[in-house]
């Protein structure tokens, strides 16, 4: 086909056929492609992603059957005419169908032929890796689109455990608290999990109601709406936290994560994210979307095994570095030096936090900052703050030597 022919494959021409199609169906012929595609889609649907092993010829019967999902991928590796394979397409795909195609083709005018002139969303050659496929097609699996990175905005950081209880939110709230009370940087600590509202308990501040609408209707987020709907625990610091029924069932709309994470990064210089240790859905967006993860656990063996999964995860299309490793609740009685977890881990530990004990969870439940008072904990809060760039002062000590500073049990 000549540039200025019609699409093949234009969602924009007609309706589509049925709301309640699969939102994404993926056809691919190799198993290593296959589980590229699952660690960097799956965590985008909870509900199960539905990804075929078939050859091109498997993949035109199947859609012969079925009413066509509204994005589809096709794999036209090792098909002599790709170009006709995909013309095939028409007979089977319905329209208002979203397509993305991977292939062994490398040439600059087959990705201009599928593109431009067949109506092709994107074309991606093998072999893929991970980060390729968060970037280019995850967005429109979830039905959304890939937008540019801001050049300009405030930078998101994910905070995650290895393990529940490990201490995540504690630390995330006085960070917070510190860059956004006492650097004067504008800052939101927002809470991923929809369900439980720890972080606004943790501040002090009521959960917000306006979170699930904003998410229910990503289009319509901007700075304006996230600036009501999170409620200010200082000045330059707010939370966005969200308490929902446990029983109750509500509609997450893909994309939401993106579109709320443009809306943050225009309004503060720092966004804290909350992730829980199971991240799935929105609590996935945002983890995948964020500029740089700190991974957070304990001493102990069950939580060492944890934080080797998670440093195995996937890099988000943001994230340059490796997490930082935060030691929490450290005292040199446990078992697992900080050495040997930084030797299984591969990882260096940048910062260790000491064991408050019961100070710290009185301090949670009453919703008061342990940053606040002068001691060990704020030492290491503010060395963490220095590793991301949101604290004046010298480059943070080595954590050798912060290990020798860290007093044993609650100060």
């Amino acid at each position: 086909m000549t540039p200025g022919t019609s699409l093949l494959f234009d969602p924009a021409s007609v309706e589509p056929l049925s709301r309640d199609r699969p939102l994404f169906m993926g056809f691919v012929r190799d198993a290593e492609t296959a589980h590229i595609l699952r660690a960097a889609l799956a965590p985008a649907f909870p509900a199960g992603l539905i990804l075929h092993t078939v050859p091109f010829a498997g993949s035109l019967e199947r859609l012969g059957q079925i009413e066509t999902p509204r994005t589809i991928l096709i794999d036209v590796s090792g098909e002599d005419q790709p170009l006709s394979a995909i013309l095939q397409l028409e007979a089977v795909v319905d329209p208002g169908t979203r397509v993305l195609v991977i292939g062994d083709n490398r040439s600059v005018s087959f990705y201009r032929s599928l593109t431009r002139n067949l109506g092709v969303k994107e074309y991606l050659p093998k072999p893929l890796d991970i980060a390729m496929v968060t970037r280019n097609l995850l967005p429109w699996a979830i039905g959304a689109e890939p937008v540019a990175e801001p050049t300009r905005g405030g930078a998101m950081v994910a905070l995650c455990g290895a393990g529940g209880g490990v201490g995540v939110t504690t630390i995330a709230t006085n960070l917070a608290w510190l860059i956004g009370g006492e650097t004067r940087r504008h800052t939101i600590l927002l809470d991923t999990d929809l369900y439980r509202g720890s972080a606004a308990l943790a501040a002090n501040v009521p959960p917000s109601t306006g979170l699930r609408s904003a998410l229910e209707a990503p289009d319509r987020i901007d700075p304006l709406l996230i600036e009501r709907a999170a409620h200010p625990a200082t000045e330059r610091l707010h939370v966005l936290a969200a308490e929902e029924a446990l029983n109750e069932v509500w509609s997450l709309r893909p994309g939401g994560g993106r579109a709320l994470s443009n809306a943050l990064r225009q309004r503060y210089n720092f966004v804290i994210a909350d992730i829980p240790a199971r991240p799935l859905g929105f609590a996935a967006e945002i983890l995948a979307l964020a500029q740089q993860r700190i991974l957070i656990l304990e001493a102990s063996s069950q939580s060492l095994r944890h934080a080797k999964r998670w440093i195995d995860l996937p890099a988000g299309a943001m994230q340059t570095r490796r997490p930082i490793v935060i030691l929490n609740r450290y005292h040199r009685k446990q078992p697992l030096s900080p050495k040997l977890i930084a030797a299984e881990l591969g990882s260096e530990i940048a910062v260790i936090v000491p064991d408050l004990g019961a100070k710290a969870v009185r301090a949670s439940d009453l919703g008061e900052t342990l940053v606040s008072q002068k001691g060990s904990f704020r030492d290491a809060i503010v060395k963490l703050a220095r590793l991301i760039g949101a604290a004046p002062g010298p480059p943070p000590a080595k954590a050798a030597e912060a290990v020798a500073s860290i007093s044993i049990g609650a100060p």
